[in-house]
C-alpha cells in the first residue's frame, strides 16, 4: 500500500489528501439532507432503539454506493442522462410520500392498532433509499473522485470506505441521537403534530437537491482533469 501511495507527492501529500477526503465527509455528512432530517424524525417519533435498524441501513447503502462509485459506475450518468432524470423524480416521489406519511400520522395517545400503523424503517427500506437520495449518489461520486487510484482496486475502496465512514456515521447517527432527545418535549399531541408537520416541510425542501445538484459526471471530470487545483490524484506504478 505504500508503494501504491508512493506518487502522491506529486500532487499532494497523503496527510492532505486525507484530510481533504475527511473535511468533505464531514460537511456533507452533518449538513441537512434527506437521510439525516430521516433519521432525526425516526428518532423522535420512535427512540434510538427502534431506529437504529434505519440507521444501519443508510450506512449500509452509503458503502454500497462508495462500492460502485470507486468502480466507475457514476459514469452511467453521462452514458445515460435519461437514467439520471428517471433516479430524480423517483427521489422526488420518494421524498413526497415519506412526507404525505408523516402528516397523516396519528400523534395523539397511540392505542394497540395505531402503534403497529406507524413504525420506523426497516434496514433494507434504507438502504434501498440511498439509490434514491441525490445527496447520498452525489457524496459517494465525489467522494471517489477525490481518492487516489493505486495498483489495487480493492485497496482504493477500501481506503474510501474506512475514510469516510469513519466520519459519516458519528454525524448522522448525532441526527438520531439530536431527535431521540425531543422526545421528553413532544409530549402532547399538539406539540407532535407541529414536530412532524415542520420536519414533512424540511424533507420537501431538500426535493430541489435532485434537480439542482450539479451531475455527477461534471463533478468527477472536473477532479480527473484538473487534479492540481482539486484533491483528485491518480496514482500510478512507481
Amino acid at each position: 500500500m505504500s508503494t501504491a501511495f508512493s506518487t502522491l507527492s506529486q500532487f499532494i501529500t497523503l496527510d492532505q489528501w486525507l484530510l481533504g477526503l475527511l473535511s468533505f465527509a464531514f460537511v456533507s455528512s452533518i449538513t441537512p439532507g434527506p437521510n439525516n432530517i430521516l433519521l432525526a424524525s425516526s428518532g423522535a417519533r420512535f427512540g434510538v432503539k427502534r431506529t437504529l435498524g434505519h440507521a444501519a441501513g443508510i450506512w449500509a447503502g452509503m458503502v454500497t454506493l462508495l462500492l460502485l462509485a470507486a468502480l466507475g459506475f457514476g459514469a452511467l450518468n453521462a452514458t445515460a442522462p435519461s437514467l439520471a432524470v428517471g433516479l430524480q423524480v423517483l427521489a422526488a416521489i420518494a421524498l413526497i410520500v415519506t412526507a404525505w406519511s408523516m402528516l397523516r400520522e396519528d400523534t395523539g395517545t397511540p392505542t394497540h392498532d395505531q402503534h403497529h400503523e406507524a413504525k420506523p424503517w426497516s434496514f433494507w427500506q434504507a438502504v434501498g433509499f440511498q439509490y434514491l437520495n441525490p445527496k447520498a449518489l452525489m457524496m459517494a461520486i465525489t467522494a471517489a473522485a477525490m481518492t487516489p487510484q493505486t495498483q489495487s482496486w480493492f485497496i482504493t475502496a477500501s481506503v474510501l470506505i474506512v475514510a469516510f465512514m469513519i466520519i459519516s456515521v458519528p454525524c448522522t447517527g448525532a441526527w438520531m441521537l439530536a431527535g431521540s432527545a425531543l422526545r421528553k418535549t413532544l409530549n402532547s399531541p399538539r406539540r407532535r403534530r407541529v414536530f412532524n408537520i415542520v420536519m414533512a416541510v424540511l424533507l420537501v425542501a431538500t426535493i430541489p437537491l435532485s434537480f439542482g445538484t450539479p451531475s455527477p459526471s461534471s463533478e468527477t471530470s472536473q477532479f480527473l482533469n484538473n487534479p492540481l487545483n482539486s484533491n483528485h490524484t491518480s496514482v500510478r506504478p512507481a
